[in-house]
């Protein structure tokens, strides 16, 4: 059962969790609702500092494992442990912090049972052997979740939601690729095989810093982001109607008031209005928001491959492809033969490793392969500067 296909029909109902209106619920009493809270709280924490442990440790002790959800729940928070464990071991590196924060927007409750919608935002830190400095990463989800107390403890029975530590993906159980974040460039092949572009004269018309300042502000539920968490209004959020990756891409590179400033055109564009909007095919779309960065010229894609292609050093690429990637280039993500998903590079780790930002799932400066399967083809897409 695969956690999209069982979350998509309720994603209407997920409206709120992104910033739109929730209907009225029915809140539990005063001192229950402390209670839950702190339930949560504890959940959520632990869940957090799970990630962190060499070997999987006793989630079950939060799930009804007397319930098909809630047994289906606790295997894939156990399956998301076992990801980035492997994720963190095959890129040398390791993981010293995780914080949760918990922000619950709709709550309908019965005695000793409560079905509740929860803003999670997850601070990930982890560093590479012999360097002190942490790189820290935001990840924010949106749950649908159902819990009753058993026993004198709250468990949870339900917990439907979309994640980008290892589900993000059409594979059935994603597992990393192999390979390092911190790789030996290749010695003596600077710049052989590359494409060569003479220095260009024409007009700026991409603001990177710009772009990746509105990547920061606008990255949602993720820790890190800012605007208290929340996607810009000007724009119609996507998430209820197949995800807002792309359009939060669009936004980055074309916004005129926050963004990158890149001129629109006939077949890219956002029309206002005061019910926020709509963007063109090519504004939205993965696909065809990659064909129009090619074939209008606006961006060249450097290289195309699995993650040994682009990671790895090369004669064209001494230091890897993904690595000649700067702010405000873009990322595309190919499952099965079709890109599903589009990040924003908006720096690099203490390592040189490219950090992105995203919506569905939303994402802060988190590594750029991180929650994808090993069969994932990448495309680098460079953005040009100049007309």
């Amino acid at each position: 059962m695969r956690l999209w296909t069982t979350v998509l029909p309720l994603l209407l109902f997920f409206n709120c969790l992104a910033g739109g209106a929730c209907a009225q619920g029915t809140a539990p009493p005063a001192p229950a609702k402390e209670e839950l809270m702190a339930a949560l709280n504890e959940i959520f924490g632990f869940r957090a500092r799970a990630l962190l442990t060499g070997a999987p440790p006793p989630l079950d002790k939060y799930y009804d494992t007397d319930t098909r959800l809630g047994r289906w729940a606790l295997a894939h928070e156990q399956g998301k442990v076992s990801y980035v464990q492997a994720w963190a071991a095959k890129r040398g590196v390791r993981f010293v912090e995780a914080n949760a924060a918990l922000r619950v927007p709709w709550w309908r409750w019965e005695k000793d049972a409560a079905e509740l919608l929860v803003h999670h935002s997850l601070q990930l830190g982890y560093v590479y052997p012999g360097d002190a400095q942490i790189n820290r990463f935001g990840i924010g989800t949106r749950h649908w979740m159902k819990l009753v107390k058993k026993d004198g403890r709250w468990l949870i029975q339900q917990d439907f939601y979309l994640d980008g530590l290892g589900d993000d993906s059409l594979a059935e159980k994603p597992t990393p690729a192999d390979g390092p974040a911190l790789v030996q460039p290749v010695s003596g092949a600077e710049g052989e095989g590359r494409e060569k572009k003479a220095p260009g004269t024409g007009p700026k018309v991409f603001d990177r810093e710009g772009a990746v300042r509105y990547a920061d502000k606008y990255a949602g539920l993720a820790w890190g982001a800012g605007n208290d968490h929340r996607y810009n209004s000007r724009y119609r959020d996507l998430n209820d109607r197949g995800g807002d990756c792309t359009n939060f891409v669009s936004q980055c590179l074309g916004d005129r008031e926050e963004g990158g400033r890149l001129p629109m055109d006939g077949t890219w564009y956002y029309r206002y209005d005061r019910q926020g909007g709509s963007g063109s095919r090519a504004w939205v779309q993965t696909e065809a928001f990659a064909r129009w960065l090619l074939y209008s010229g606006r961006a060249r894609r450097i290289a195309r491959g699995t993650f040994a292609q682009v990671n790895q050093p090369t004669a064209a690429f001494p230091r890897g492809a993904v690595r000649e990637l700067q702010k405000g280039d873009l990322i595309g993500y190919e499952e099965k033969g079709h890109i599903e998903h589009f990040a924003i590079v908006v720096g690099a780790d203490s390592g040189g490793y490219p950090v992105v930002n995203a919506h569905t799932v939303d994402r802060y400066h988190c590594p750029w392969d991180i929650g994808w399967d090993k069969s994932t083809v990448f495309h680098l897409f460079k953005i040009r500067d100049e007309l």
